[in-house]
Protein backbone atom coordinates (compact mmCIF):
# COMPACT_ATOMS: atom_id res chain seq x y z
CA UNK A 1 0.00 0.00 0.00
CA UNK A 2 2.25 2.26 1.02
CA UNK A 3 4.61 1.89 -2.24
CA UNK A 4 0.96 2.54 -4.10
CA UNK A 5 0.77 5.45 -2.69
CA UNK A 6 3.95 6.53 -3.62
CA UNK A 7 3.76 5.66 -6.86
CA UNK A 8 0.18 7.25 -7.23
CA UNK A 9 1.88 10.83 -5.49
CA UNK A 10 5.02 10.17 -8.46
CA UNK A 11 2.56 10.36 -11.00
CA UNK A 12 0.44 13.57 -9.84
CA UNK A 13 3.63 15.33 -9.13
CA UNK A 14 4.61 14.63 -12.61
CA UNK A 15 1.05 15.85 -14.39
CA UNK A 16 1.63 18.88 -12.17
CA UNK A 17 5.20 19.47 -13.55
CA UNK A 18 3.69 19.08 -17.26
CA UNK A 19 1.17 21.25 -16.82
CA UNK A 20 3.25 23.87 -15.26
CA UNK A 21 6.17 23.27 -18.00
CA UNK A 22 6.91 26.40 -20.13
CA UNK A 23 5.28 24.69 -23.41
CA UNK A 24 2.28 24.38 -21.22
CA UNK A 25 2.42 27.99 -19.85
CA UNK A 26 3.22 29.40 -23.53
CA UNK A 27 0.50 27.34 -25.23
CA UNK A 28 -2.63 28.87 -22.60
CA UNK A 29 -0.94 32.20 -23.09
CA UNK A 30 -1.16 31.86 -26.78
CA UNK A 31 -5.05 30.54 -26.58
CA UNK A 32 -5.65 33.16 -23.76
CA UNK A 33 -4.44 35.80 -26.21
CA UNK A 34 -6.04 34.26 -29.34
CA UNK A 35 -9.49 34.66 -26.97
CA UNK A 36 -8.76 38.37 -25.94
CA UNK A 37 -8.60 39.67 -29.42
CA UNK A 38 -11.46 37.39 -30.72
CA UNK A 39 -13.38 39.54 -27.78
CA UNK A 40 -11.88 42.50 -28.74
CA UNK A 41 -12.31 41.80 -32.15
CA UNK A 42 -16.30 41.26 -31.87
CA UNK A 43 -16.62 44.42 -29.69
CA UNK A 44 -15.08 46.39 -32.49
CA UNK A 45 -17.22 45.53 -35.13
CA UNK A 46 -20.37 45.70 -32.67
CA UNK A 47 -19.20 49.14 -32.03
CA UNK A 48 -18.81 50.66 -35.18
CA UNK A 49 -21.87 49.07 -36.47
CA UNK A 50 -23.76 50.82 -34.36
CA UNK A 51 -22.18 54.18 -34.99
CA UNK A 52 -22.87 53.30 -38.91
CA UNK A 53 -26.54 52.15 -38.59
CA UNK A 54 -27.09 55.25 -36.01
CA UNK A 55 -30.61 57.08 -36.40
CA UNK A 56 -31.39 59.77 -34.57
CA UNK A 57 -35.23 58.59 -34.49
CA UNK A 58 -33.82 55.33 -32.26
CA UNK A 59 -34.83 55.24 -28.55
CA UNK A 60 -32.06 57.18 -26.62
CA UNK A 61 -31.31 59.38 -23.66
CA UNK A 62 -32.38 62.34 -25.45
CA UNK A 63 -35.09 60.75 -28.00
CA UNK A 64 -37.98 59.42 -26.54
CA UNK A 65 -40.09 56.71 -28.39
CA UNK A 66 -42.09 53.28 -28.58
CA UNK A 67 -40.72 52.94 -31.86
CA UNK A 68 -38.21 49.61 -31.92
CA UNK A 69 -34.70 50.82 -32.73
CA UNK A 70 -33.34 50.43 -35.92
CA UNK A 71 -29.81 50.24 -35.19
CA UNK A 72 -28.32 47.26 -36.28
CA UNK A 73 -26.93 46.55 -32.33
CA UNK A 74 -30.24 46.80 -30.91
CA UNK A 75 -31.33 48.79 -28.11
CA UNK A 76 -28.28 48.65 -26.55
CA UNK A 77 -26.35 49.89 -29.54
CA UNK A 78 -28.43 52.72 -30.40
CA UNK A 79 -28.16 54.18 -27.08
CA UNK A 80 -24.27 54.46 -27.24
CA UNK A 81 -24.16 55.28 -30.73
CA UNK A 82 -26.06 58.32 -29.74
CA UNK A 83 -24.49 59.16 -26.69
CA UNK A 84 -21.11 58.54 -28.59
CA UNK A 85 -21.68 60.58 -31.70
CA UNK A 86 -23.31 63.23 -29.68
CA UNK A 87 -20.76 63.92 -27.21
CA UNK A 88 -17.96 63.43 -29.46
CA UNK A 89 -19.13 63.39 -33.72
CA UNK A 90 -16.95 61.42 -35.73
CA UNK A 91 -14.47 60.85 -33.15
CA UNK A 92 -16.77 58.37 -31.52
CA UNK A 93 -15.46 56.01 -34.28
CA UNK A 94 -11.80 55.80 -32.25
CA UNK A 95 -12.56 53.09 -29.99
CA UNK A 96 -13.93 50.63 -32.06
CA UNK A 97 -10.75 51.03 -34.49
CA UNK A 98 -8.42 50.63 -31.67
CA UNK A 99 -10.12 47.84 -30.24
CA UNK A 100 -9.90 46.37 -33.94
CA UNK A 101 -5.74 47.14 -33.40
CA UNK A 102 -5.76 45.64 -30.01
CA UNK A 103 -7.45 42.38 -31.75
CA UNK A 104 -4.75 42.51 -34.32
CA UNK A 105 -1.84 42.39 -31.73
CA UNK A 106 -3.41 39.89 -29.49
CA UNK A 107 -4.53 37.07 -32.18
CA UNK A 108 -1.06 37.83 -33.70
CA UNK A 109 0.99 37.06 -30.49
CA UNK A 110 2.26 40.63 -30.37
CA UNK A 111 0.65 41.56 -27.60
CA UNK A 112 -0.40 45.17 -25.97
CA UNK A 113 2.81 46.43 -23.69
CA UNK A 114 1.77 49.05 -21.49
CA UNK A 115 -2.25 48.40 -21.67
CA UNK A 116 -2.99 51.23 -18.96
CA UNK A 117 -1.08 53.76 -20.55
CA UNK A 118 -2.66 52.89 -24.43
CA UNK A 119 -6.18 52.79 -22.41
CA UNK A 120 -5.26 56.47 -20.87
CA UNK A 121 -3.56 57.53 -24.14
CA UNK A 122 -7.45 56.38 -26.24
CA UNK A 123 -9.42 58.11 -23.46
CA UNK A 124 -8.02 60.96 -23.85
CA UNK A 125 -7.37 60.93 -27.35
CA UNK A 126 -11.08 61.12 -28.03
CA UNK A 127 -11.89 64.67 -26.84
CA UNK A 128 -8.56 66.08 -28.08
CA UNK A 129 -9.89 63.87 -31.64
CA UNK A 130 -13.40 65.28 -31.49
CA UNK A 131 -11.56 69.15 -30.94
CA UNK A 132 -9.38 68.80 -34.27
CA UNK A 133 -12.46 67.41 -36.30
CA UNK A 134 -13.48 71.39 -35.21
CA UNK A 135 -10.65 72.70 -37.86
CA UNK A 136 -12.26 70.90 -40.76
CA UNK A 137 -14.94 72.00 -42.98
CA UNK A 138 -16.82 68.90 -43.11
CA UNK A 139 -20.45 67.99 -42.03
CA UNK A 140 -21.71 65.96 -39.05
CA UNK A 141 -22.18 62.04 -38.59
CA UNK A 142 -26.03 62.91 -38.83
CA UNK A 143 -28.27 65.97 -39.01
CA UNK A 144 -27.83 67.83 -36.11
CA UNK A 145 -24.42 66.79 -34.82
CA UNK A 146 -21.64 68.62 -35.15
CA UNK A 147 -17.83 67.26 -36.94
CA UNK A 148 -16.92 66.66 -32.98
CA UNK A 149 -19.73 66.30 -31.32
CA UNK A 150 -20.49 68.63 -28.03
CA UNK A 151 -16.87 67.79 -26.47
CA UNK A 152 -15.61 68.94 -30.09
CA UNK A 153 -17.10 72.40 -29.77
CA UNK A 154 -16.04 73.29 -26.38
CA UNK A 155 -12.71 71.78 -26.27
CA UNK A 156 -12.03 73.40 -29.26
CA UNK A 157 -13.42 76.60 -28.75
CA UNK A 158 -11.63 76.87 -25.31
CA UNK A 159 -8.29 76.01 -26.48
CA UNK A 160 -8.55 78.23 -29.47
CA UNK A 161 -9.81 81.28 -27.34
CA UNK A 162 -6.82 80.37 -24.84
CA UNK A 163 -4.28 80.09 -27.90
CA UNK A 164 -5.16 83.56 -29.12
CA UNK A 165 -4.51 85.19 -26.08
CA UNK A 166 -1.42 83.65 -24.91
CA UNK A 167 0.37 83.73 -28.48
CA UNK A 168 -1.77 86.77 -29.89
CA UNK A 169 -2.79 86.93 -33.84
CA UNK A 170 -0.92 83.87 -34.26
CA UNK A 171 -2.01 81.83 -31.86
CA UNK A 172 -4.80 80.09 -34.00
CA UNK A 173 -1.86 78.84 -36.38
CA UNK A 174 0.16 77.73 -33.38
CA UNK A 175 -2.67 76.55 -31.19
CA UNK A 176 -3.96 74.06 -34.24
CA UNK A 177 -0.94 72.76 -35.12
CA UNK A 178 -0.57 71.66 -31.04
CA UNK A 179 -3.81 70.01 -31.32
CA UNK A 180 -3.48 68.51 -34.20
CA UNK A 181 0.10 67.12 -32.88
CA UNK A 182 -1.36 65.63 -29.33
CA UNK A 183 -4.07 63.90 -31.43
CA UNK A 184 -1.80 61.76 -33.66
CA UNK A 185 0.75 61.63 -30.37
CA UNK A 186 -2.41 59.89 -28.38
CA UNK A 187 -3.79 57.74 -31.27
CA UNK A 188 -0.47 56.33 -32.48
CA UNK A 189 -0.12 55.92 -28.73
CA UNK A 190 -3.48 54.30 -28.23
CA UNK A 191 -3.65 52.05 -31.09
CA UNK A 192 -0.31 50.19 -29.39
CA UNK A 193 0.62 49.43 -33.40
CA UNK A 194 4.67 49.22 -34.08
CA UNK A 195 5.84 51.49 -36.72
CA UNK A 196 6.05 48.71 -39.30
CA UNK A 197 2.71 47.77 -38.92
CA UNK A 198 1.79 51.07 -39.29
CA UNK A 199 3.61 51.62 -42.46
CA UNK A 200 2.05 48.08 -43.98
CA UNK A 201 -1.15 49.57 -42.86
CA UNK A 202 -0.24 52.86 -45.21
CA UNK A 203 0.33 50.77 -47.71
CA UNK A 204 -2.62 48.68 -47.92
CA UNK A 205 -4.67 52.09 -48.22
CA UNK A 206 -2.34 53.07 -50.87
CA UNK A 207 -2.98 49.78 -52.56
CA UNK A 208 -7.06 49.94 -51.72
CA UNK A 209 -7.39 54.05 -52.99
CA UNK A 210 -4.98 52.80 -56.18
CA UNK A 211 -8.13 49.73 -56.55
CA UNK A 212 -10.81 52.10 -56.15
CA UNK A 213 -9.56 54.50 -58.46
CA UNK A 214 -8.72 52.15 -61.13
CA UNK A 215 -12.81 50.63 -60.82
CA UNK A 216 -14.20 53.86 -61.19
CA UNK A 217 -12.56 54.76 -64.07
CA UNK A 218 -13.01 51.87 -65.64
CA UNK A 219 -16.67 52.69 -64.39
CA UNK A 220 -16.54 55.82 -66.38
Amino acid sequence: MPRAASVSSDRASAGVRRFASPAVRAAIRRRMFEVLGLVSGLAGLALLVALASYSPADPSLSTATTQPPVNLAGPAGAVLADMLLQGFGWAAALPGLALLAWAWRLATQRGLSLFPARLAALLAGMPALAAALTLAPMPGPAEGLAPGGAAGNILGGGLQRLAEGSFGPLGTLIGDGMLLSLTLLLAVLGFGLSPSEWLGLGRAARRGAVGAARVGGAGA
